[in-house]
């Protein structure tokens, strides 16, 4: 396993690098990936055949293998696994931030040969960390496709078992405490039904354990390869998101004892850490205060007139502590289907207007639930934390007969590193307001749960045959919610809840059942053969007039020949033609912020003519949404 993780640190720091390279010499296309893949693959084989390296022989891995999964938790996570591949291959990417901003800005750069800032509405595109979607440019590049970006998030899944083991056992855990949970937690919620998405949240955990494995493992042997690694690990963390950033104060610390050893190779140590700063956060924070005067990008005005995804940092942290005090425990304690959401989201907005719920009008939504569990909303899931609950229960019950017989030799620099994981989860409530901050604390979950497993008591409670089957139990009931999943089920949900609707007619229960397996489909029809019969394949720019563009994706992969523009409010009729635009989308959110309020005034201000439309539903519960295509005259 740890030379898997560190291929899979290694390829991460080459394609992120690359990116912002290519990006420097207006190179980023599929050529110049693949003379970068063929240099990488020459350096490879000879580093091998420097190190004499034999091929692993295929009878031995496959015993290993049949022998490894003969138990059930081992049993049990690969069929996680091999659920979550099946659900991501079946299925296009379904996330809104992937398919509004995310799956766009990569065709954007593809499209320009370089990494720009965006002329967009949507600041999102320019302003949020973008090393997931380096890792994705060169899969949408040679296969004209979006459909396999699931695979950073599935590779990232299979690699948490053994990386959760590796850092548990050097944090005091004991082994058998480790082995139990290192396949349970894989189990959770965010990281099992992230791994065939494009969410890009829980996958930086891989990150985010590399960096402190391979510090530990080099204060153990003292090789500064394992100090390079974890560096490297850590600068990849930075530069996913900027609510990941805080979770570096663990790896960080993990290093420090270790930075001596970067003394005795000064020439590679600048050269890695020089590295270090490219893949890092610090390229975007460069752009975002040259463009905005933050390092975030998030503008300092977040009143009336920001954008909504501006409006997502506490009033001040003390509130934002106490505010996701509530929320976080509430959403990971939320049912997998909770048909009371519109009444209990009725009741937050109600406590928001009250003198201490006013508080808490700087998040994004409050205590805002939604009536079915998605990788968009899932924290470790209800599961876990009744397993945790139970097991901190028990152990403490038992405790006073178990402690007379075991002893423990205390390191106070451990125990210093797994209270550190409390700083970063302090931090992260401090700032972040999001109302689906339980998946964005994605990486932050694992480290939280050294703190409360080094106890002796957790080695005699693994060993009791209830406690087994009820951690298999939390694995069973994951997978099932795979299958159920409402953005990407394995079963034919829509068409079989539309026949027992049929059936009863009058039942409301089946009605917002239906309408959640319905709204994956109907998002989808934004690609329908309508746009693509009406829009002239050889019309090189297409213009899109929009707030946030969901339907972006599928005007670049429908033909592969367009490239998509898009259209600000203070763009004119004039710019428009300049800029070569003789077609444009239009939906119809942008009239919230654009002087037109109708479509019939933006085709007067721009001179154009209505040549088609869509509809589609923004969400279960949302407003019917349109499309429009129009040709400017």
């Amino acid at each position: 396993m740890p030379n898997l993780v560190r291929v899979w640190i290694l390829l991460s720091t080459l394609l992120v690098g690359a990116g912002w390279i290519l990006s420097a010499f207006h190179q980023l296309n599929r050529a110049s990936y693949a003379i970068i893949f063929a240099l990488a693959g020459m350096m490879a084989v000879g580093w091998l055949r420097k190190t004499n390296w034999q091929a692993v022989k295929t009878k031995p891995l496959s015993h290993k293998f049949r022998r490894r999964f003969k138990r059930p938790a081992p049993l049990f996570f690969l069929v996680l696994a091999l659920l979550s591949l099946a659900a991501g291959l079946f299925y296009l990417p379904a996330n809104a931030d992937s398919n509004a901003y995310r799956i766009p800005r990569v065709l954007e750069w593809l499209g320009a040969g370089q990494w720009h800032w965006i002329h967009t509405l949507d600041i999102r595109m320019n302003i949020a960390g973008c090393n997931f979607e380096w890792l994705s440019s060169p899969l949408i590049s040679f296969t004209h496709t979006d459909r396999f970006i699931f695979l950073i998030n599935w590779i990232s899944f299979l690699l948490l078992p053994g990386l959760i083991f590796s850092v548990f056992t050097r944090l005091q855990v004991r082994p058998r405490v480790a082995w139990w949970w290192m396949w349970i937690l894989p189990s959770g919620w965010c990281y099992a039904m992230q791994a065939s998405s494009d969410v890009n949240d829980s996958f930086a955990a891989v990150y985010a354990l590399a960096s402190v494995d391979f510090a530990l493992r080099a204060r153990e042997n003292e090789r500064i390869s394992n100090i390079w690694l974890s560096l490297l690990a850590a600068a990849l963390l930075t530069g996913t998101k900027q609510t990941i950033i805080p979770l570096a104060i663990v790896c960080m610390v993990a290093i420090f004892p270790t930075l001596r050893l970067l003394r005795t190779r000064p020439i590679a140590t600048v050269t890695i850490l020089i590295l270090c700063l490219l893949i890092s956060f610090l390229p975007l924070a460069l752009f975002n205060f040259q463009h905005t005067g933050t390092w975030t990008g998030i503008p300092a005005n977040t009143g009336s007139d920001a954008m909504f995804w501006a409006r997502c940092q506490p009033d001040s942290p003390f509130w934002g502590i106490v505010g996701n005090a509530f929320c976080l425990p509430l959403q990971n304690l939320l049912p997998p289907f909770f048909p009371w959401a519109d009444k209990w989201n009725g009741l937050m907005q109600h406590f928001l207007q009250t003198s201490f719920g006013s508080h808490f009008v700087s998040f994004e939504d409050f205590g805002h639930l939604r009536r079915a569990i998605t990788e968009e909303t899932a924290g470790i899931g209800l599961g876990i934390v009744f397993l945790i609950l139970i097991s901190i229960a028990a152990t403490c019950v038992r405790l006073p007969s178990i402690q007379k017989n075991v002893s423990v030799k205390t390191d106070l620099f451990l125990r210093l590193l797994r209270w550190t994981s409390i700083l970063a989860l302090l931090i992260f409530m401090a700032k972040v307001g999001s109302y689906q901050n339980a998946r964005q604390l994605g990486p932050y979950y694992i480290f939280l749960f050294p703190l409360l497993l080094t106890g002796a008591g957790h080695s005699w409670l693994v060993r009791r045959r209830c406690w087994q089957w009820l951690g298999l139990s939390v694995m069973l009931f994951t997978a099932v919610l795979l299958v159920l999943a409402r953005n990407r089920p394995l079963f034919p949900a829509e068409t079989l809840i539309a026949r027992l609707k049929a059936s009863h007619p009058q039942s409301a229960f089946l009605s917002k059942v239906l309408d959640s397996y319905a709204f994956w489909p109907s998002m989808r029809n934004v690609e329908s053969n309508s746009f693509k019969t009406n829009l002239p394949p050889d019309e090189r720019i297409v213009g899109y007039a929009t707030l946030v563009g969901f339907s972006e994706p599928g005007l670049w992969l429908s033909s592969g020949n367009h490239a998509v523009e898009r259209i600000l409010p203070a763009d004119t009729s004039t710019e428009l033609r300049e800029n070569n635009i003789r077609y444009a989308v239009v939906g119809d959110e942008y009239f919230e912020v654009a002087a037109e309020k109708t479509i019939e005034e933006w085709l007067n201000k721009y001179d154009s003519e209505l040549v088609d439309q869509i509809t589609y539903d923004y969400g279960p519960s949302g407003p019917v949404r349109r499309l429009y295509l129009v040709r400017l005259r």
